[in-house]
């Protein structure tokens, strides 16, 4: 069983609020599930939980991020006080520290910005431009392109050197031309921000408004020459390998192999760029723009990126654009969570090891890895059962699935941060130095094989993946609690929560994108041409059905963009049943058997329901229909359950009901 973190959350869930694990008291019972099944399985907890004031939108998943955050906060500060502190204690314990110390961060005002607001001002050639776009990036701040390592597209194996495009201040390109009224006023409204932080640095107002114009024309010319969210779902359009001679035709304005060498970046002659046009749209910029301009650009991302570590003048103004306005959160975060958050990104796996140590055991890892299993051997059912595909193509499809490695809870091997010099007062230099560790060891990577143990999610994060280039799906201990997983909860209730889960990851090796990845994680067509034709009719399906779904008025969810997870939600929640079912047949347990009023499959779709009760603001609606390739939470339930006859046959839904779709979508 789960080992639960905190006396307060160990005693809450002594006593499950039902015998079958469902929230009985989210149920509203006065609506027609086969009517809308969101509201039924989620209606009174969406009236019973307000989004708190610090917060964009309020659900399970946030609810769970709480509790870890908690918990996390928990060994923070047991670190800080502990009397025979280990080197991991005084890390953590030191960057914590650091950021609680308001006291000696607002002392210091600006001042930690202007020794490099200093060098960018004194830039006056392009060598010296050079050199600071390097400084920049080592301190993790990308401006005008990304640069890093990435396995090679057709040898996973290998990490290569990838160029892309990158640089904006707004969410993504399409915020830089969309002609309705909200999109005009946020471009207005992030112009002013600019000029505001200008402001705070000390620049006149008139300078910095002309500042804040520049800039924006600058993002403007990066974002016309930038690939869509849309579009950058085709891995195939991100795959440009080529010599380094190449790309410094491409772009003749700007000495890359200067740059590759100013930022210490191991040795190599041919690396991926990911958009042509994009470099050679920056070279030209380079070649327009006046440096003045250049320096601005600079000095504003850097100002931007750095805003959040400094006193509580800067911290709001940047609130105000980046929380308030984009998202509708009305006020900050405690500083405690701000600080928790911070920790975890700078130094995750030294906190996540001690998470780990509290909140998840070697039993709740093989229930899980259990469950993975069951789910992959209904997969493997379900593929050779396909009318669509041939035998060719599934024979490669079952080559995939079997290929797939599952990685449970946390790393096998912990990340080393010894070289990381923290100072509990020195939370700028603190962040900074955890940055530059975090750049090089990335950069490191180029010209190496693949790390295929590595994790991207540090291990109490809320969430889960599938990565194509390692064909690996991965599930923090973080995700691994209630309401996701307990072992005091129904089988019913477990396969339509974490199971859901587990199919929705396992999918996406199988989706739009992760269907182009073969078995070793290689970019490489191994459909038939017939197949894959018939693959995107059906999900063409999809595409339609939900970019019909809207989320606030005026705005509608992009079809195209959430195809993936849309593909993962509905092959994800059909996996699980099916396991489910494997597994109630043989404990003999009828599907028709009841607890808590429901029956077994009435349990699974309750509990696939509950995981995304949400409440969420409509300024954040708005955000993520245009950004986010995951779809808002009820349409990721009502989508999926109008889809799904056994739903239909679970709840007695008829032709006519909303859930019920006569001729519903269904690629997997």
């Amino acid at each position: 069983m789960f080992a639960f973190a905190g006396a307060a959350w160990a005693q809450s869930q002594a006593k499950p609020q039902s015998a079958s694990g469902i929230d009985l008291k989210a149920i509203d019972r006065s609506v027609n599930p086969c009517q809308n099944f969101y509201r039924f399985a989620c209606g009174n907890w969406l009236k019973e939980h307000p989004i708190p004031a610090d917060e964009s939108a309020w659900g399970r998943f946030n609810e769970l991020h709480d509790r870890n955050q908690k918990v996390l906060r928990s060994i923070l500060e047991q670190a800080q006080k502990r009397e025979k502190q280990s080197a991991v204690d005084q890390r953590i314990g030191g960057f914590y520290q650091s950021c609680m110390d308001t006291t000696a961060i607002d002392r210091l005002g600006d001042k930690p910005l202007l020794p490099e607001l200093k060098r960018i001002r004194a830039i006056h050639n392009q060598k010296m431009l050079l050199e600071e776009i390097a400084r920049l990036q080592n301190l993790g701040i990308d401006v005008f392109f990304n640069f890093g390592p990435q396995p090679a597209p057709k040898d996973a194996t290998m990490e290569i050197a990838s160029v892309d495009q990158g640089g904006l201040g707004l969410p993504e390109r399409d915020y830089y031309f969309r002609s309705d009224a909200k999109s005009k006023q946020i471009r207005q409204k992030y112009v002013a921000h600019i000029q505001k932080m200008f402001e705070l640095v000390g620049v006149p107002s008139q300078s910095a408004a002309q500042k804040a114009q520049t800039i924006m024309g600058i993002e403007t010319d990066l974002a016309t020459a930038s690939l869509s969210v849309t579009k950058r779902r085709n891995p195939k359009l991100l795959v440009h390998v080529m010599p380094t001679t190449q790309l410094a035709k491409l772009a003749p304005q700007f000495n890359f192999n200067e740059f590759f060498t100013s930022i210490d970046a191991p040795s190599f002659s041919s690396l991926n760029v990911a958009v042509p046009d994009f470099m050679a749209a920056f070279s030209k910029l380079l070649a327009a723009e006046p440096l003045s301009g250049l320096k601005a650009y600079l000095a504003w991302h850097y100002i931007s990126q750095n805003a959040h570590l400094l006193n509580q003048v800067f911290v709001d103004a940047n609130f105000a654009f980046y929380g308030r306005t984009l998202t509708g959160v009305k006020q900050l975060k405690p500083r405690w969570k701000r600080c928790v958050r911070a920790t975890d990104q700078a130094l995750g796996f030294d906190l996540g090891r001690e998470f780990v140590a509290r909140s998840f055991g070697k039993q709740g890892k093989e229930q899980t890895l259990a469950m993975v299993h069951r789910i992959e051997t209904e997969m493997g059912k379900d593929i050779e059962s396909l009318t669509w595909m041939s035998p060719q193509t599934k024979k490669m499809a079952l080559v995939k699935l079997h290929a797939v490695v599952n990685k449970i809870g946390y790393p096998n091997k912990w990340r080393d941060y010894s070289s990381v010099i923290i100072r509990p007062d020195d939370y700028f230099g603190d962040t900074q130095r955890a940055n530059i560790f975090e750049s090089r060891r990335e950069l490191k990577k180029i010209g190496k094989p693949v790390d295929r143990q590595e994790w991207f999610m540090t291990p109490p994060t809320v969430n889960a993946y599938y990565d194509p280039e390692q064909n690996n799906i991965n599930f923090p201990a973080g995700i691994l609690q209630p309401p996701f997983f307990s072992s005091a909860a129904a089988d019913p209730v477990n396969y339509g929560a974490a199971g859901a889960v587990i199919g929705h990851e396992l999918t996406h090796a199988f989706d739009d994108e992760g269907r182009q990845y073969d078995a070793n994680g290689n970019l490489k067509d191994w459909w038939t041409d017939a197949d894959a034709k018939r693959f995107n009719k059906l999900a063409q399906c999809f595409v339609n059905e939900y970019s019909a779904f809207s989320p606030v008025p005026g705005v509608h969810l992009n079809g195209k963009l959430t195809l993936g997870e849309n593909t993962a939600d509905n092959g994800g929640v059909r996996l699980a049943y099916m396991a489910l079912m494997a597994d109630l047949a043989q404990k003999e347990i009828p599907v028709e058997k009841k607890t808590d009023g429901f029956t077994q499959a009435q349990q699974f779709f309750l509990a696939y329901a509950q995981i995304w009760c949400q409440n969420m603001r409509p300024q954040y609606a708005r955000l993520l229909a245009q950004t986010d390739p995951h779809s808002m939470p009820r349409f990721r339930v009502n989508g999926v359950v109008s889809n799904d006859p056994q739903f239909s046959k679970a709840f007695g839904c008829k032709a006519g009901e909303k859930m019920h779709v006569v001729n519903p979508c269904r690629v997997w």
